[in-house]
């Protein structure tokens, strides 16, 4: 496979082409009042690289919900994750996370988790 000029072949190893991809692999605590007043930025991308990857939230309350909202390109997605529960989501084109803490069956002072973030962004891709 190597050398061939065939397009069949997914990756291609032996193409040297210069690339630097950048890798975000970090873990932010969650810790907001139930209910919260208004959902919380935890992570945003200013710059016009795209920025791929995915994001676990992990929900560790004993009753809130989390209200996740995210924007992938123009378009925004919700998931509501409930208490003791996680979620992964596959992202391409990476904007913004937003958390909302609602309520749940017996009310919190705070709701508690973490979100994981593993993203990479392409700074050469030529």
């Amino acid at each position: 496979m190597c050398g061939d000029s065939s397009s069949s072949a997914v990756f291609n190893f032996c193409n040297n082409v210069s690339k630097q991809i950048v890798n975000i692999q970090q873990c932010n605590p969650i810790f907001q009042p139930t209910p919260s007043l208004a959902a919380l930025t935890y992570f945003t991308n200013p710059t016009g690289l795209v920025i791929n990857g995915s994001f676990t939230i992990v929900n560790t309350s004993t009753s809130s919900v989390f209200n996740v909202n995210y924007t992938t390109g123009v378009t925004v997605s919700t998931i509501v994750i409930t208490a003791g529960r996680s979620e992964t989501i596959f992202v391409e084109d990476l904007k913004t996370i937003t958390i909302e803490s609602l309520t749940g069956a017996t009310p919190e002072a705070n709701a508690t988790g973490s979100l994981v973030l593993d993203l990479h962004y392409c700074v050469k891709c030529a």
